[in-house]
């Protein structure tokens, strides 16, 4: 069921007086200090002045994430237990299971890649299931280290991407599908349970709700009025926790973080890994990603090429999502990423209300860009023919993984307040 949005009210409240009903949040993309209103559960808060979600309140906020994780990890362990993909081309089988798509990689010398797809597509969202068993069986019996565990959970989040692998393994058999004989294993469906209660579990926890159960929210010591920045009153929002703290304490109180009024040289940081980026861009299309070998001859596919055989060959929505993520969602992050940064040298009122939205929706979309590499992967597990027909990775599938990475770490370094914070007080507000 999907949660509806209530937002906050900017109305001007002291957090000295405020009832118990009424609690003060910081937006973390505007810096909009605001109080939040009553939720109910199935009720989630989002920000008055750009949208963000601030609060939500979920059934049974122990029971389902438990049973969600839990069954997820359960799944995750049949997924490697037993037949992934077997496929049948020209009188020849060949098996793949789940672990293969990481381990091949690796007997090939493609260690950094095999590293990176196991990492992706097991051992963070394994440690991610792991993390919220930890934390909300935490609540009932008290377990020590909570805090660290919650801190590693969201840091580790964006990079857990076993969504992006199930849409490979869709785009992969519809290469093959032509030219062989697919059959689906039972770690595939195991798998498809796994990715599907994976995505559940996150989408009953909140950040806000689960740091309260840790330890309560410290009260400012100072003054704090909705309706106004936290920048104007001398007020900071722990990223990790989301306390506020004044600017003058340097640690949070309740994850012992480092906190900064914003983060350190955000755009300086998100230029170089722009550009770091744009220019891997390059060799990354050059370079083959793919590297086919059919009775004895070898056939070099780079993004493009690639893209073009499968338009060829009448793929037709095969070749539209990988011209979406490989060529399209890259180029238009990257451009997305140096407006927004030149936006933070502008007037307050010469900037795009919706620059905040933009700039979400391009953190979201960067890391499908990665279903290509996980897509090599794949071919490289599953067509193994030997002389008749073998897919190995090509050198160009580890350089647009680390666009991939460069782009993703541009958009985690870029703070957002900046589009909302005056030019006179941007040049103290790195402290």
């Amino acid at each position: 069921m999907t949660a509806s949005a209530i937002p906050a009210t900017p109305a001007v409240l002291n957090t000295e007086t405020a009832s118990a009903a009424a609690e003060l949040t910081l937006c973390r993309h505007c810096d909009l200090v605001q109080e939040l209103p009553p939720i109910s559960a199935g009720e989630e808060a989002c920000c008055s002045r750009c949208g963000h979600h601030l609060d939500a309140r979920h059934r049974q906020p122990v029971l389902r994430p438990v049973l969600y994780a839990g069954s997820a990890l359960f799944m995750l362990l049949l997924a490697n237990l037993f037949p992934f993909v077997s496929m049948f081309a020209a009188g020849n089988s060949n098996e793949m299971n789940f672990f293969d798509t990481s381990s091949v990689l690796f007997t090939e010398h493609h260690q950094w890649l095999a590293v990176l797809v196991w990492l992706f597509i097991q051992a963070v969202p394994a440690a991610c299931m792991c993390a919220i068993l930890y934390l909300k069986l935490g609540m009932l019996y008290a377990l020590p280290a909570r805090t660290w565990v919650a801190r590693v959970l969201y840091m580790l989040k964006p990079w857990s991407m076993v969504d992006i692998f199930l849409m490979g393994l869709i785009i992969s058999f519809v290469k093959l599908v032509a030219d062989a004989d697919i059959s689906l294993g039972p770690s595939f469906w195991a798998f498809c349970l796994f990715c599907l209660l994976h995505l559940r579990a996150f989408q009953v926890i909140d950040r806000r709700e689960l740091w309260s159960k840790i330890a309560p929210c410290p009260t400012p010591r100072v003054a704090a009025h909705a309706g106004k920045t936290g920048l104007a009153q001398n007020l900071k929002l722990c990223q990790v926790c989301t306390a506020i703290i004044p600017v003058t304490q340097t640690h949070c109180s309740r994850c012992h973080t480092k906190v900064r009024l914003r983060q350190r040289c955000s755009i300086q940081n998100t230029l170089a890994l722009l550009i770091a980026a744009s220019l891997l861009y390059i060799p990354a299309n050059l370079m083959p990603i793919m590297r086919t070998v059919s009775f004895g001859e070898t056939i070099d596919s780079t993004i493009i090429s690639g893209l073009v055989l499968m338009w060829q060959d009448g793929a037709y929505p095969v070749a539209i999502i990988i011209l979406l993520a490989s060529v399209v969602v890259p180029v238009v992050k990257i451009l997305i990423m140096f407006w927004l940064c030149y936006l933070t040298a502008l007037p307050l009122n010469r900037r795009q209300r919706y620059s905040t939205q933009i700039y979400r929706w391009v953190d979201w979309v960067g890391r499908w860009s990665m279903v290509d590499v996980l897509v090599v992967a794949i071919m490289a597990a599953l067509v193994r023919f030997d002389l008749l027909m073998s897919v190995y990775p090509g050198t160009g599938a580890l350089v647009f993984a680390s666009v991939v990475i460069l782009t993703m770490l541009a958009a985690l370094s870029f703070d957002p307040r900046l589009l909302w914070d005056p030019l006179a007080e941007q040049a103290g507000s790195s402290s």
